[in-house]
Parts: C-alpha cells; structure tokens; sequence
C-alpha cells in the first residue's frame, strides 16, 4: 500500500513520496543506550522508502540536544537498495547500517562477487 509521506530536507525543497516504508532504524543520545548514536548529545532517525515508480529514498533526521545546534533532515532518491546502503554507510554507526540491510533482507543488497 503507497501512502504520501513529505520529507522534510535541510535547506532544500522538502520530498513529497508515495510509497511504502521498507526499513527504518534509531539511534539514542544517551551514552548508557545500546543503540547509542556514537556522539554525546546526537542522534538518527534512518528510514528507506520504496516509491511507487520503484525508486528508492533514504531519509535522515538529525537530532541534537545542544543549545546552540538545529535539528537536520536530508533525503535523497535512489534507484536500488545497493545505493541506498552505499549513502548511508558514512553518514550512520555501523550498528545501524547492519540493522537496515536485516530489515531490507541481505539478498536485496548483497554485493555479488565471481
């Protein structure tokens, strides 16, 4: 089922997706949290969509709790999965990297080798 979800991107135009939700994960601030962010004070919220057309969309939020510091949000179109955990792979921990790719499935991004 495609529901219309608006992304909301820092400093551009938000995104305006109909789509369906295929993954998400979060991370904590708080340093005592299993599913810590990896940075005092800061955290994720990590989604892939896949659009109607087929495309794919990562979005980001960016959570902070210090002052001073604006909470951000990016997304961006993708045409595969691959992709999607390629752009992710320098912007979140790696713990919540592995939790996507479960959540997608390890064949629908598996890197082939012959």
């Amino acid at each position: 089922m495609a529901d219309t979800i608006v992304l909301w991107r820092t400093g551009q135009a938000p995104l305006r997706v109909r789509g369906e939700l295929l993954a998400r994960s979060e991370s904590s601030w708080d340093t005592a949290d299993p599913e810590h962010s990896g940075s005092t004070g800061r955290c994720e919220d990590v989604r892939i969509y896949r659009t109607a057309s087929g495309k794919y969309v990562v979005a980001i939020h960016h959570r902070t709790q210090w002052e001073g510091e604006h909470d951000t949000n990016e997304a961006a179109v993708l045409p595969s999965l691959r992709q999607c955990v390629d752009y992710l792979a320098d912007k979140v921990p790696g713990w919540m990297l592995q939790d996507i790719i479960k959540a997608l499935g390890e064949d629908a991004v598996a890197e082939e080798v012959e």
